[in-house]
């Protein structure tokens, strides 16, 4: 095996061991080249991988540090849909979360992962609209939603618009556009983090992002049996986990 993952195994079992305790400094680069005698690229490969995995934060003039790993916050496994003033919501852990930025509205073509959910053809248009979320009180980001709709649908339409009313796209979908009651289904996954997530969440270097994807599908109208919307909501991987119950049979 390389050098670099010599020194980094042995840097990990000096952190998972509390030799060097969260908040604490390494060494520098010259004290490690003379503790495992070898190069700087070594050191800074080493680093570099417990970097990305969230072990160690560089500090701007500072050296590096042990990165304080978070207390997760737990959210619920919600399987319901929930209403109040504002319209649907899908879990009551993130209920109190407000749009902390005004929602933007774009129209691009939808993501690779997502043209087979959708149940569009690769390169298709899809009306995009992405909102910041977070805690009103405090204006800390707790998660970005992002919502595609196929363009043949929802171009030029209400759903298209930035304010789409009382009870939002949804109650546009059911009660002005005549698709029915609505059904949803969700999936969790994980995955890296764009740069501009990283930006937005204040992501530390290596945290993923914890994804929630959830379909909605028209029951009527000529929408009917088509996935019409299609919400990815990303989380910091680090502050949150998703809980369940286990029932013994």
């Amino acid at each position: 095996m390389p050098l670099w993952h010599d020194v980094a195994d042995a840097l990990r079992h000096a952190i998972t061991t509390g030799g060097y305790p969260p908040g604490s400094k390494i060494p520098t680069e010259d004290e490690l080249q003379e503790q495992y005698g070898c190069s700087r690229t070594t050191i800074r490969r080493a680093v570099a991988q417990l970097t990305t995995e969230g072990l160690l934060q560089p500090v701007r003039k500072g050296g590096t540090t042990v990165r304080q790993q978070p207390v997760r916050q737990r959210l619920t496994l919600d399987t319901g849909a929930h209403r109040d003033e504002l319209g649907y919501f899908f879990s009551a852990a993130v209920q109190p979360w407000r749009a902390l930025q005004t929602p933007t509205v774009t129209e691009g073509p939808c993501p690779p992962d997502l043209v087979s959910v959708l149940g569009v053809e690769a390169g298709a248009q899809a009306v995009i609209r992405d909102r910041v979320m977070g805690d009103p009180a405090t204006g800390q980001v707790m998660q970005l939603a992002t919502s595609y709709l196929p363009a043949d649908l929802a171009a030029g339409t209400i759903l298209a618009e930035a304010d789409t009313g009382p009870g939002g796209i949804y109650d546009r979908m059911e009660h002005d556009l005549g698709w029915g009651a609505l059904e949803w289904a969700g999936a969790i996954s994980a995955r890296a983090a764009t740069p501009e997530e990283t930006r937005l969440l204040g992501l530390a270097p290596g945290v993923p992002v914890l994804c929630v994807t959830r379909t909605t599908t028209a029951t009527e109208g000529p929408a009917a049996g088509r996935v019409v919307e299609v919400n990815v909501t990303r989380r910091d991987a680090s502050r949150f986990e998703v809980g369940y119950p286990i029932e013994r049979r």
